[in-house]
């Protein structure tokens, strides 16, 4: 019984927001916006909760001062100032000039070390002597040329050439990856409809 109640809770959930996405509403009233909107409400009280536990933890390695209590100070200043502010002044100046002068210097950081592991990255695999290996560095190399200003001084050819690579391989690949990953998430929920999987069932 423990195990076939959250299944036939998630069984027909699932198969009542499907039928809503299907023009089914007349028939069940305002029943799949209902359950959308819950399962949005429950996702934001997960990440409130989330949030809460993650300055907890950061607030008692700092007070009992374990190691790099530093950052887990400014964590949780930065946690808690960012969320007092949202709360009382939402849409405001402040809270932009958070996301513009901090959030967003922050993340363009990350994303420049990030290259640093995607190069280390490819050194390693460009060591390989393969073909794919071959063709991986080819590739690079070009589009690294193709980005910089002093291709169209070169050669006219070379960011034309970069353009239709942008275009037409990479998006492919890209509605390739995005297809497939749509496939998957279907495969996986409608063994959950049918009851195959049971992530919710209680052991």
């Amino acid at each position: 019984m423990r195990r076939a109640v959250p299944v036939a809770v998630a069984c027909l959930t699932g198969l009542v927001v499907l039928l809503g996405f299907f023009g089914a509403d007349g028939i069940l009233g305002g029943w799949p916006n209902l359950l959308v909107e819950g399962a949005a409400f429950l996702a934001a009280l997960a990440l409130l909760m989330g949030a809460a536990h993650l300055a907890l933890a950061h607030g008692r390695r700092a007070l009992h001062g374990e190691a790099e209590a530093g950052h887990s100070v400014v964590l949780v200043i930065a946690m808690l100032a960012t969320f007092g502010i949202g709360v009382v002044l939402p849409g405001s100046a402040e809270l932009a000039w958070i996301f513009d002068y901090l959030y967003t210097p922050l993340q363009a950081t990350m994303t420049a070390l990030l290259a640093f592991f995607i190069v280390s990255a490819a050194y390693r695999a460009f060591r390989l002597r393969h073909a794919e290996a071959i063709v991986l560095l080819i590739t690079s190399l070009f589009m690294l040329l193709g980005q910089l200003a002093v291709s169209e001084r070169i050669s006219p050819v070379i960011p034309a050439l970069r353009d239709w690579t942008l275009a037409i391989p990479v998006t492919a690949g890209v509605r390739g990856i995005l297809l497939g990953t749509a496939l998957g998430t279907l495969a996986a929920t409608l063994r959950i409809l049918i009851g195959m999987d049971r992530p919710q069932a209680l052991e």
